[in-house]
């Protein structure tokens, strides 16, 4: 060893040599223990198995001459705190000396003191020494591991933060120390390990949880049932114990050299799964395992070697280092990404999603997953662009590529607080955990989210009817007015999207395949920039509205009296026109007269997307059904319709509705979720003064980009029209088709609308910042400038 090498505490680990006469006579006057001496292995200590004359067995440790007292005593206290918290816990208890004392000062022949403590007896076999055992093992040792750090939760002391070799957040020591190894490829190895955990890792991993830990659960420590090794029957050696990450526990327990590498990432899985089991794992542990399994080889390889130089007297359980490194060989052949992605699978996490292009899944794996879901899911199913974009995480305006990068959501309306917003998920996940039920019981949250909800809306419409979509309340709002009316005639815009239940979708001519039946009569968009009415028209709004007044006669002489005028506020699949003012009010006239019901679609419009909670009174009508969707819950499946309490009353006397799990608890948790985000947040103002910077900088982007026809919308939702032909107006549909793509390439998610596809929606969640209208422009404008 060369001269600058540092000395690490205990690498060399002079153990104490205290002779067995010495140690029997200590026993018999401190403890009163007597019987058969056997000296057992030890890592840096010198221990004992005593078995006296009844059979009964205690372990009498004697601690290494340059261990601190604080640090023994942390041990000890820790074992008294765990028998006190959990106490079938299979760890050692601690057996007090003859005085009721827990810890010994004992002077032996040397003339040097030491600490001694005795512990009680485990048995078993330990795990690194049974020939065959289950992966099954490791998921109880997991899941001990975990019940172990419960108990420790609320336990600290001051020597939590000691230093001895194995703590694996002080491993940059051992740089130095890797000239023990013998092989140059090993030792290039093992560098390149510490350099990227100093450097990558260590930072990351000190964000993680943190409390006192086990952290010696390996082979050696680890006792099992020799007739049945899947049972874990005790777990041995406090000696490592420090403060450290709960993801270091898992690791140190997979550290198995004898274990045959191609055994080792279900060993993981099963580990992390047994322990999330009993204590649940956080997303950031599990994606750093691997690095700590990979420098937990990194040291055990590194310390073996290095004691072999140093002490002539190498115990007989330490491995060969070269097992160590082949290990690591073998875990960077499988790579981060699979044992992560196989890990998350095992315990139900997320796929994993990586956070650079260095870790991107790859082109073949990528591959395999468009063709099973062109298998499972259908040859046709619909994506955006020329090849699926996909994404495993998302947080706020953002969703996070397998390609490694992250994309500005501008188009999808369903997070409207944000995708996977923190305090709605944790809503969500709480609930779940205490019961998720349906409406023929009573609990509170539905009753708090209904008086919430229906607070915000006009004084008659005072009740609720929870279903599981937007398409189910659009479909019973119509059951309902058709049953309050006596009539089957209903109004919709005649390119509108109200759902896909199979009476919805006839409301949806915006399918290409839908054809209107006779009891359904389709308006004219009221467009004032395509429409055949433009805004240079007086009479604009009038000559619109009229055309209710003609389809509801015409339903009439079809013999089909009117039952409702079902309208999305925001007139989204119509490719958001700047409706006239004065137009809805003309229409409900129309409505009105005929004895029709106005059915307002707020799945789209609502939740303060318009600029105020609800899109029918931007239009100043009066909505007898209020109906939502998934927004209301942030993406949680979720359905409402509002509407009075003597049609309500009415209806399910009539018809004893009932929706199996509408309203269920976990749904009304989101959506009381959503309505706390959106108040403390004062989203619904954020969504005014962003959206109009969106349409600004969008007006002003059309100074420059010719293609750009018309710039409209209210809130936090924007049409933004391309032409090419500012004159003709004429629509540029291959254009636009053309700018999805060049936007997702620039990591901008649009989506396109109107009758000539022609038309941006653009609709992101309220949370967006004038930053995220600015990385939104500077990709329109460069991906304008390459058609």
């Amino acid at each position: 060893m060369s001269t600058d090498t540092p000395l690490i505490k205990f690498l060399d680990r002079n153990t104490p040599q205290i002779c067995a006469e010495e140690v029997r006579a200590a026993a018999r006057v401190h403890f009163g223990l007597a019987g058969t001496f056997k000296e057992l292995l030890s890592e840096r200590d010198q221990n004992f198995d005593i078995r006296d004359e009844n059979g009964d067995r205690h372990v009498m440790r004697i601690a290494n001459i340059d261990e601190e007292f604080t640090v023994i005593d942390f041990q000890v206290r820790a074992l008294l705190h765990i028998s006190q918290q959990d106490p079938s816990l299979p760890v050692p208890k601690i057996k007090p000396n003859t005085r009721g004392e827990e810890l010994s000062k004992i002077r032996f022949g040397d003339g040097q003191e030491h600490l001694v403590h005795v512990l009680t007896y485990l048995h078993g076999q330990p795990l690194r020494d049974v020939d065959e055992f289950a992966v099954e093992t490791y998921r109880n040792l997991g899941a001990m591991t975990a019940r172990l750090d419960l108990a420790l939760r609320g336990f600290f002391h001051p020597a939590a933060d000691q230093v001895h070799p194995w703590n694996l957040e002080k491993c940059a020591r051992f740089a130095e120390h890797v000239n023990h190894l013998k092989s140059p490829e090993a030792r290039k190895i093992v560098s390149a390990v510490f350099d990227n955990f100093e450097q990558n890792v260590l930072p990351r991993v000190r964000k993680l949880r943190h409390q006192v830990i086990h952290q010696d659960a390996h082979g050696g420590n680890v006792l099992v049932d020799p007739k049945n090794p899947v049972n874990i029957t005790g777990l041995i050696d406090f000696g490592d114990m420090l403060y450290g990450s709960l993801a270091a526990e898992i690791a140190v327990a997979t550290d198995s050299a004898e274990v045959k590498t191609d055994s080792l990432p279900d060993i993981v899985c099963e580990t992390a799964a047994g322990f999330d089991s009993v204590l649940p794992l956080e997303a950031e542990e599990i994606d750093l395992l691997f690095d700590m399994i990979v420098i937990r080889n990194a040291l055990s390889a590194t310390i073996t070697a290095s004691r072999a130089t140093l002490s002539s007297d190498q115990p007989e359980f330490m491995e060969s280092p070269d097992l160590y490194v082949d290990t690591i060989e073998a875990l960077l052949s499988i790579g981060r990404n699979e044992i992560t992605r196989r890990v998350r699978n095992a315990c139900r996490f997320p796929a994993f999603c990586p956070s650079s292009a260095d870790d991107a899944y790859s082109e073949s794996r990528e591959n395999e997953l468009i063709e099973a879901r062109h298998r499972l899911l259908g040859e046709k199913t619909k994506h955006f662009y020329e090849k699926p974009q996909h994404f495993e995480r998302a947080r706020g305006p953002f969703l996070y590529g397998t390609d490694g990068r992250r994309y500005l959501d501008c188009y999808n309306n369903v997070p409207q607080v944000g995708h996977c917003n923190p305090h709605v998920v944790k809503a969500i996940a709480r609930q779940a955990e205490a019961l998720n039920t349906n409406t023929r019981y009573m609990y509170s949250s539905v009753i708090e989210y209904a008086e919430r909800l229906t607070a915000k809306l006009a004084p008659h419409l005072d009740a609720c009817v929870f279903l599981n979509s937007g398409s189910e309340a659009n479909d019973v709002a119509w059951q309902m007015a058709k049953l309050i009316t006596g009539n089957d005639g209903a109004l919709i815009m005649e390119d509108a999207y109200h759902g896909i239940t199979e009476v919805i979708r006839e409301f949806s001519p915006a399918h290409p395949d839908t054809v209107l039946p006779s009891h359904l009569k389709g308006l004219v968009v009221p467009d004032p920039y395509r429409g055949p009415y433009r805004d240079d028209d007086p009479d604009i709004a009038v000559k619109y509205a009229d055309y209710a007044a003609r389809a509801i006669n015409e339903l009439a002489s079809d013999g089909h009296g009117l039952a409702a005028f079902m309208i999305d506020s925001a007139f989204c699949s119509s490719g958001i026109p700047d409706v006239p003012d004065e137009y809805m009010r003309a229409v409900e006239k129309h409505v009105r007269a005929a004895g029709g019901l106005m059915i307002c679609d707020e799945v789209q419009s609502g939740f303060g997307r318009m600029g105020q909670w609800w899109g029918h009174e931007y239009h100043s009508v009066k909505a007898d059904f209020v109906t939502m969707g998934k927004p209301a819950a942030n993406g949680h499946p979720f359905g409402v319709v509002v509407t009075s309490s003597d049609i309500l009353n009415e209806f399910v006397e009539k018809t004893s509705f009932f929706s199996t799990f509408g309203g269920n608890t976990v749904s009304c948790a989101a959506g009381n979720a959503v309505l706390d985000v959106i108040e403390r947040g004062r989203l619904i103002e954020n969504g005014i003064v962003v959206g109009d910077y969106l349409r600004e900088q969008l007006r002003e982007l059309a100074r420059t980009q010719p293609l750009i026809g018309d710039v409209r919308g209210h809130g936090m939702l924007t049409g933004l029209e391309f032409v090419t032909d500012r004159e003709s107006r004429a629509p540029a549909t291959k254009e636009v088709f053309a700018l999805l793509e060049l936007m997702r390439q620039r990591q901008v998610l649009i989506g396109r609308e109107g009758g000539f596809d022609n038309i941006l929606k653009l609709r992101p969640a309220l949370v967006f910042e004038r930053k995220h209208v600015d990385l939104m422009i500077s990709a329109l404008d460069d991906s304008l400038n390459q058609l």
